[in-house]
C-alpha cells in the first residue's frame, strides 16, 4: 500500500508583531516494509523537497537521510509498514520515520548503553543538526532536522561569525 498526503502551502505572513512567519510545508508517505520502500521513499524525498524549491545541497542531504532511516526501519524493525513525514520550512528541514516494530540494536557495546548508532545513523548524525529516535509500544520514531543554507548575494563571499569582510566589499 503506498499512501502520499501534502499539505497545502502556508503562505508566508505578518505576524502581530511585524515579523514575517515562515511557510512550512509537509507531506507523509507510508508503504508497506518491503526493500523497493528505500528507493520509493528516497524518490519521494527528493521529488518533493524540489518541488518546494530546497537548495540542491539540502536535498542530497534529505536523501541520504531518508535512505538510512528506512534502511533501518526494513532492515531492523520487523514492522509491516513504514511512514516518512517530509517537512520543509524557509531555514529548516527534517525527515521523521516512523514503524510499529522495534529496531535492534546491531552495534551492541559501541556508544552509549541505550544508544542505536550503526553506520546508517553516523550519516543521519553527520548530515542533520538533530537527531531524536524514540521507542514505546507503538513502535520506533525517528526525526532528522537540519538548517537550510541561506543564499549568500551574487558576488560577495558568505559572512563568517567573528570574521569581517575583506576590504572593500
Amino acid at each position: 500500500m503506498i499512501m502520499i498526503d501534502e499539505q497545502p502551502l502556508q503562505p508566508t505572513y505578518r505576524s502581530r508583531y511585524g515579523g514575517a512567519v515562515p511557510r512550512q510545508r509537509s507531506a507523509v508517505c507510508a508503504m508497506a516494509v518491503e526493500t523497493w520502500a528505500v528507493p520509493a521513499l528516497r524518490a519521494f524525498t527528493r521529488d518533493m523537497a524540489t518541488r518546494w524549491g530546497a537548495p540542491e545541497e539540502t536535498v542530497d542531504a534529505l536523501r541520504v537521510i531518508a535512505t538510512e532511516l528506512v534502511t533501518n526501519s526494513v532492515l531492523h524493525s520487523g514492522s509491516s509498514e513504514v511512514s516518512l513525514l517530509l517537512t520543509v520550512g524557509d531555514r529548516t528541514a527534517a525527515v521523521e520515520v516512523k514503524d510499529v516494530g522495534t529496531w535492534q540494536d546491531r552495534c551492541r557495546g559501541a556508544g552509549l548503553p541505550d544508544q542505536v548508532d550503526g553506520r546508517g545513523l553516523r550519516l543521519v548524525h553527520a548530515y542533520s543538526t538533530t537527531c531524536r529516535v524514540k521507542r514505546n509500544a507503538q513502535g520506533t520514531a525517528v526525526r532528522a532536522e537540519l538548517r537550510i543554507p541561506v543564499p549568500t548575494p551574487r558576488g560577495r563571499p558568505q559572512d563568517l561569525p567573528g570574521r569581517r569582510p575583506p576590504a572593500g566589499w
